[in-house]
């Protein structure tokens, strides 16, 4: 089955074929028919078909029937594919008006919040409190050696914290006829169900993601309690930068007892990086650069001592590395401030 998508009726002759009507009802939008629909009962809903109408609002033998909705007899609740949803909201006095977006969407979202509220957060609330798996083992090893690092780095550039929070991920790729059904008739009953299978099944993954955070959060705080980390660095530079706006910036650098200025890409220095690329420096300033110091080398945020747009001075580097590190990299951290 299709995603479908709730919609209200807002017109009256559609909810009176609805919910009595037996022949085939022809949808027009003017005077030109675009789409005709039948209902074949399958208590307790109808399930909606439609067909392609030809020029002359006729159907033809070629024509086949395609599942378009479903109707519930009982509560008036009406589901339609996207398709169907498009022509009957459509023009000036539509047939429906939608409700629900996606019923695949509010399925899962309503069952990845009550496995929230089942865990609450709290490990102890898992029925198991130990990873048996011989990969999830080595999943975790390898995201406590390496992993939590990477993300941790990738959060920082984002202006992101780790939140320290368990998250559910139900999640439905198609809509199958016997999930929908059950949905439909006991909605809380098939959440709950679903729910408690999802954990069931999960459980050690779930875990796992706990120990994962364990290992992200402690990660961060070593990372922002190390004060003289590079990566403080090009978090500035790159704030500086993209405040700035500018294309192409100057850079000086201070390198094996030597100073030098040059033009570089402003994108070249943003973001996390090993060491900075002396292919994004104009060719003239590359040739002293590499008189300089050296044909292989490259430089690194720990080199830059300033860098400026214009006659402006956008960032300049520390003086003291020990200097206080605000949480959240506000814009004052814009011209260092490490």
């Amino acid at each position: 089955m299709k995603d479908l998508v709730q919609c209200t009726v807002s017109r009256n002759d559609f909810q009176r074929w609805l919910d009595w009507g037996n022949a085939p009802l022809t949808i027009c939008t003017g005077e030109k028919a675009v789409t005709m629909l039948l209902k074949i009962e399958k208590k307790p809903v109808d399930y909606l078909y439609q067909t392609a109408v030809e020029a002359d609002g006729c159907i033809s033998w070629k024509n086949g029937l395609t599942f378009c909705g479903v109707h519930g007899i009982k509560n008036h609740t009406l589901y339609l594919t996207e398709s169907l949803t498009a022509i009957l909201t459509d023009g000036q006095s539509p047939f429906a008006a939608r409700a629900i977006p996606s019923v695949v969407n509010e399925i899962c979202g309503r069952i990845n919040r009550r496995v929230e509220e089942i865990i609450a957060n709290d490990r102890n609330n898992l029925p198991t409190q130990i990873v048996s798996s011989g990969q999830a083992k080595r999943d975790l090893q390898y995201y406590q050696d390496y992993g939590a690092k990477e993300a941790v780095i990738q959060q920082i550039f984002a202006n992101q914290v780790p939140d320290g929070q368990f998250h559910s991920d139900y999640i439905l790729n198609e809509l199958p006829e016997a999930a929908f059904m059950a949905w439909l008739q006991d909605p809380e009953g098939f959440i709950e169900t679903e729910a408690d299978q999802h954990i069931k099944i999960n459980q050690e993954k779930f875990l796992l993601q706990f120990l994962k955070d364990d290992a992200l959060l402690a990660e961060y705080q070593a990372l922002m309690q190390d004060t003289e980390n590079p990566i403080h660095r090009m978090k500035a530079i790159t704030e500086a930068l993209k405040a700035s706006g500018a294309k192409t910036v100057t850079v000086t650098v201070q390198k094996d007892g030597a100073e030098l200025t040059f033009k570089a890409a402003a994108n070249s220095l943003t973001g996390h990086r090993n060491y900075y690329s002396t292919y994004d420096i104009p060719a003239q300033d590359r040739r002293e650069f590499e008189q300089l110091f050296g044909r292989s080398a490259n430089y690194c945020a720990e080199d830059i001592t300033m860098i400026s747009y214009g006659r402006n001075t956008i960032y300049e580097a520390p003086t003291a590395q020990t200097a206080e590190i605000t949480e959240g990299y506000g814009p004052a951290m814009q011209m260092g401030g490490m």
